[in-house]
């Protein structure tokens, strides 16, 4: 039995499937409003924040870190997300291309554990507003930020869509209240001095950013599949890729003004200890709202990580599994340094999506544009791309800076850690490059609608 498209709260059926053109429906700036809505939220100022009150930069860098790393990795976003109405299938079945069926496990192992790690960082941002507005206990309020997480991310599609577009009109109305008292309180100077020196700092910002809006580039496609086939590229890209960039430069700088007047300890005290008390209370609600909208992304398409690798389970089973491991996992993290775990999940992120996404860009927009029935060639086992993520890993490691490991080289320099990312893109991008085949078949519509008969 299908879900019908037409009601946003019937639970979706389809699963990793592609999309049949009898189920397109929607606008590309459907898309705008759901990546605006997924950024404008707590994780994204709390991120911000990090580039004052923890890496110590100043406000005017730290504005133009946040906005460099912000407008690279939203372009990804905006480009990746115009295969989906083309193709109608996930972003990870995409990445079957120039990793193969077999060979794309690990990248769909990672975007689930990406759908995990962000959901933990999210359910920690809602206890603390839980918290905070209401006295209870760490444990009520991860029950009740699991409840509500789960309930939109197992309805599906359409809800979520409904749900952002919802909150990107409210939001905008609240975060724009709560900036004139942030930058109006914002200090020119950074609460503490640069470990390593400014331009490392800088970097590091640039780096951490960059991670944030990276992980939403393996979700891309699954929120633009449903489109009509004709949806033009352009307005795709400019909608999704405008959606996250817009707001998070916009809150990522709010959370770097507010950085310069509080510390990270406890995110919500930070807002609400700003703002007067009614006022504050209506903030720390919205926040909480907008911190549920953006996990319902992380676990709605963690889940289809998991359908993609392979396990044949109905789509909302996956849901709930994703984020009954999140849940476990909040419990466990809800109990450490909130803004170093941070920050170590960030790079995490980053170490990997960079080069993934370097090899996605070259796969389909360079030279190694493959032919599209490698999606669903049972034979298509192993392609180039895994070595070639591989191979920029091994080269990101001397450059890795966490509490959990760090390299020889950023040990001996830590300013040279924050060029861990960058070097993995630029390695996995040229070694694709130079292994990947010519290019040798059209993506053509009728390709498509056979290979979609025959999935």
């Amino acid at each position: 039995m299908r879900a019908d498209p037409e009601r946003p709260s019937a639970i979706e059926r389809l699963g990793a499937q592609p999309v049949p053109l009898t189920r397109r429906h929607g606008r590309p700036w459907s898309l705008f409003t759901l990546w605006f809505g997924a950024n404008v939220q707590f994780a994204t100022l709390s991120v911000g924040a990090l580039s004052t009150s923890v890496f110590g930069l100043d406000l005017l860098p730290a504005v133009l870190a946040i906005l460099t790393g912000t407008l690279l990795s939203s372009a990804l976003v905006g480009l990746f997300s115009t295969r989906g109405p083309l193709t109608g299938v996930l972003q990870l079945v995409q990445s079957r291309g120039p990793f193969g069926r077999l060979g794309n496990l690990p990248s769909a192992a990672f975007t689930v554990v990406n759908g995990v790690g962000w959901c933990v960082v999210d359910s920690l941002l809602g206890i603390y507003i839980l918290r905070d507005l209401t006295g209870m206990g760490f444990a009520p309020a991860l029950a009740l930020m699991a409840l509500a997480q789960l309930g939109i991310a197992v309805v599906g599609y359409r809800l979520i869509h409904t749900v952002e577009r919802v909150l990107a009109v409210v939001l905008v109305v609240v975060f724009a209240v709560m900036s004139a008292y942030g930058f109006g309180a914002a200090r020119a100077s950074a609460p503490v001095d640069p470990a390593d020196g400014s331009t490392s700092a800088f970097l590091l910002v640039v780096a951490v950013t960059a991670a944030r809006v990276l992980g939403w580039s393996a979700y891309a496609s699954d929120y633009s599949r449903y489109l009509p086939q004709q949806s033009r590229p352009r307005r795709v890209f400019l909608a999704a890729g405008g959606g996250c960039a817009v707001a998070g430069v916009w809150i990522g700088s709010l959370g770097a003004a507010l950085g310069t007047a509080g510390a990270l300890d406890d995110p919500s005290a930070m807002v609400s200890g700003l703002l007067p008390h009614a006022l504050g209370t209506v903030v720390l609600l919205c926040l909480l709202l907008s911190t549920l909208a953006s996990t319902v992304i992380d676990l709605y398409s963690g889940a289809m990580a998991a359908l993609v690798a392979g396990f044949t389970i109905p789509r909302w089973v996956s849901v709930l599994v994703v984020g009954g491991l999140g849940t476990g996992l909040a419990w466990y993290a809800g109990h450490g340094d909130f803004a170093t775990q941070l920050n170590d999940f960030l790079l995490m992120t980053g170490y990997w999506l960079a080069p993934w996404g370097a090899v996605m860009i070259v796969a389909y927009w360079g030279r190694g544009r493959r032919a599209v029935a490698d999606l669903y060639d049972p034979g298509h086992r192993f392609g180039r791309g895994l070595p070639c993520v591989l191979l920029a890993i091994a080269t990101e490691l001397p450059f890795m800076n966490q509490s959990l490991y760090t390299g020889p080289l950023a040990g001996a320099h830590p300013a040279l850690g924050s060029f861990g990312l960058f070097v993995g893109f630029a390695v996995a991008g040229a070694a694709y490059t130079v292994l990947c085949p010519r290019p040798h078949t059209s993506e053509l519509p009728a390709t498509y609608e056979k290979l979609r008969s025959q999935a």
